[in-house]
């Protein structure tokens, strides 16, 4: 039994005739008739009283128009559920976020305009420092992540499109004495133990650092390398140097901290990132709502 007997029986069995049968399925009356004749003979049961005047169902027919229905139903059901998803309006997108950081605007009213648009997407969020969000996404733990753009932007596979502009900085707690000073220097700050992301957690991070550390001419031997963004955050907390973050972490954030805005850094905007070969449909949808937000700003 094929999906065309299938089809050909359902409409017989629903109008009990042969003309009005066919031309719902656009067939001829011969076709129509070959194919019944096909099925029945497929299953050795006569599915039909033939005369003249009319057609009737027999008992094998009854029973297997009514079954047929509801297993139709059900596939009729599963391909659309299956087309549906294969358009990404229907399924899970996962986004992985770095730990420490403010959602910011940007990212927050996207994802509130993806939920609207795609309310039967389900939308799962995590947090992961530099080294777990570059590794969930080439697992596909996470669909995308919403990270620094240093950190991610020539990593093979991987498209990006920047969220928010964002810069580094230098902050410490306010309880130490150099966070008293009006102004403060590099020259200042190579004093002070250095807070910065180990090159395992983000090669490209600690790379920048001694880049803009050559370009002042300046070098510290007083480094402590934090594992993690969350680490670091807390060490500057603590009052155990001079930590360097986003403008736009919490950290940066944080009442007790100082953010030393007077000594300049290099860029560190935020940007979503996934890889080429994940072929989840949400992804797609996701970025294109990105990308109108930015062509109205």
């Amino acid at each position: 039994m094929n999906t065309t007997q299938i089809k050909c029986f359902l409409a017989l069995a629903g109008t009990l005739n042969f003309t009005k049968a066919a031309a719902q399925l656009y067939l001829s009356q011969p076709a129509l008739s070959r194919q019944i004749a096909t099925l029945e003979r497929e299953l050795n049961t006569q599915l039909f009283f033939r005369d003249q005047k009319k057609v009737r169902l027999t008992p094998a027919g009854v029973l297997l128009a009514r079954d047929l229905e509801e297993i139709q139903t059900s596939i009729d059901g599963l391909i659309s559920r299956v087309q549906t998803v294969g358009m990404g309006y229907l399924g899970t997108l996962t986004i992985g976020t770095l730990e420490g950081q403010w959602l910011g605007d940007t990212f927050t009213e996207l994802c509130r305009r993806f939920m609207s648009r795609y309310p039967n997407i389900e939308l799962n969020i995590c947090q992961g420092s530099f080294a777990e969000l570059r590794h969930q996404l080439a697992s596909g733990q996470i669909d995308i992540a919403m990270t620094i753009e240093f950190d991610i932007a020539n990593q093979d596979g991987v498209l990006t499109r920047r969220l928010d502009e964002d810069r580094a900085v230098f902050a410490i707690s306010r309880k130490l004495p150099l966070a008293q000073k009006e102004t403060i220097t590099f020259a200042d700050i190579i004093e002070e133990t250095l807070l910065v992301i180990s090159p395992e957690d983000s090669r490209m991070g600690y790379d920048l650092l001694e880049q803009d550390m050559r370009r002042e001419g300046l070098r510290t031997n007083n480094v402590r390398r934090a594992p993690n963004r969350s680490t670091l955050m807390l060490w500057v907390e603590a009052g155990m140097g001079v930590g360097i973050m986003n403008y736009t972490s919490s950290m940066a954030k944080n009442p007790t901290v100082r953010v030393i805005d007077e000594v300049p850094l290099g860029d560190a905007s935020s940007c979503i990132a996934w890889r080429k070969e994940n072929l989840n449909p949400a992804i797609e949808l996701f970025d294109k709502i990105l990308q109108e937000m930015k062509e109205k700003t």
